[in-house]
């Protein structure tokens, strides 16, 4: 196995494998095409590299148990349901999860990791800085010009940006990190952020303040009260329409928000008649049509609410399994925040428990879970934070680990 950070290999991994891994980070903020093949090809070699015993075979993790039984609870769900067939289909991306695997057990190196996130970082910015340029040049959707980047809805792009934010404005608040990589994690964030407000997302936006503040809680406790007084001025400043925009998140007769009150009521009653195991991971806008409430007019396929969506979708099984899988997530992050990572590393980790905390606040009001862009960024997330936990050896009772850098 070449470990010596010679010709065929970076940091310990083969370099076909790890320019691959790079090739996800790469694509994952702006085209999922180009994310899914990479995913595939990344796969593909990893398998190839193990068997030829080049990278070590995969040792269990504390997020085997919670990916397994929330992965059984579709499937049961799915061929239970009236639509086996369709419901098989709606669960290929629980295929995406392998993301955690291969980002887990391919970042060898704290300089591999590093670089991963140096390719994060251009890309990111980017992809936020061509949002930004949509919006500007009047290329957006609706009254307000919406910005949906390179994706095919604004709501896909607030999600990707948000977790961005949530990861640059980290590294870009960390103490005792190079000045360099500060900057330039700074200006990243200024230009998310401006994308994500200009995608005019608001469940992102709420996912944001949220994010902003786990990153200060954990970072720079003493700029909190400085960041509510900042929004508060922020959200007075802004342009009528804009202003009107945030009004709105609070305002219960704002027509989307009347849709998803009504979006509760009609999953609720699709809930009571399939409480168990639901009626399959298939779109729901058939169902929904029959249990609307009076005076609905718009339908939808899915609940716009990612716990919603579970319970109708798997039924208590599948949403106890999944709640299971989001605190497994939460627990292996906030976990690395107990070791004594590097500054760089350790502003990560805060950045992606802030990511985590803004993504299932999002998903109180989207259904960002079946996003594939949003939910493979989250994939790639955690499964960099599994290798960190890997590579440290008090996470492992003080073994020694693959060789930091």
């Amino acid at each position: 196995m070449s470990r010596d950070g010679g010709p065929a290999a970076i940091g310990g991994e083969p370099r076909p494998f790890f320019g691959a891994l790079g090739v996800v980070v790469f694509f994952s903020t702006f085209s999922i095409a180009g994310t899914q093949t990479a995913l595939g090809a990344a796969a593909v070699l990893w398998a190839a590299f193990v068997l030829r015993g080049r990278l070590p075979a995969p040792r269990r993790t504390p997020l085997d148990l919670p990916i397994l039984l929330f992965a059984l609870a579709c499937l049961i769900s799915a061929l239970a349901s009236a639509e086996p067939v369709a419901s098989l289909e709606g669960s290929k991306n629980l295929l995406l999860a392998g993301a955690i695997y291969l980002f887990a057990y391919g970042i060898s190196t704290r300089a591999a990791g590093r670089r991963l996130f140096a390719v994060l970082l251009i890309s990111g910015a980017a992809s936020s800085l061509f949002g930004v340029a949509v919006f500007a040049l009047g290329r957006g959707e609706g009254t307000l010009g919406r910005t949906p980047g390179t994706f095919s809805t604004a709501m896909t792009f607030g999600g990707i940006t948000l977790v961005l934010s949530s990861l640059f404005a980290a590294v870009a608040a960390g103490a005792g990190i190079d000045r360099r990589a500060r900057v330039a994690a700074g200006a990243a964030a200024v230009a998310s952020l401006a994308a994500l407000f200009f995608s005019f997302t608001r469940s992102s936006w709420l996912g944001m303040v949220v994010a902003g503040a786990v990153v200060l809680s954990l970072l720079r406790r003493r700029w909190l009260v400085p960041f509510a007084a900042s929004l508060v001025l922020f959200a007075f400043l802004l342009p009528a329409p804009y202003r009107a925009r945030v009004e709105s998140i609070w305002n219960p007769a704002y027509r989307t928000n009347v849709q998803r009150v009504e979006l509760a009521r009609g999953g609720w009653s699709i809930f009571k008649e399939h409480p168990l195991l639901g009626v399959g991971t298939r779109d729901l806008a058939g169902l929904y049509r029959e249990h609307m409430p009076p005076g609905t007019v718009h339908v939808h396929g899915h609940m716009h609410n990612i716990f919603l969506q579970v319970a109708v979708q798997t039924g208590v099984v599948g949403l106890a399994a999944f709640a299971y899988l989001l605190v497994s997530f939460f627990v292996l992050v906030a976990g690395n925040l107990k070791l004594d990572l590097p500054p760089p590393e350790r502003a990560f980790a805060a950045g992606s428990l802030a990511a985590l905390a803004g993504f299932v606040v999002n998903g109180l009001f989207e259904w960002n879970f079946g996003d594939a862009e949003v939910v493979t960024m989250i994939y790639v997330v955690v499964g960099a934070n599994a290798a960190l936990r890997r590579m440290h050896p008090l996470a492992h009772g003080g073994r020694r680990p693959s060789p930091p850098q």
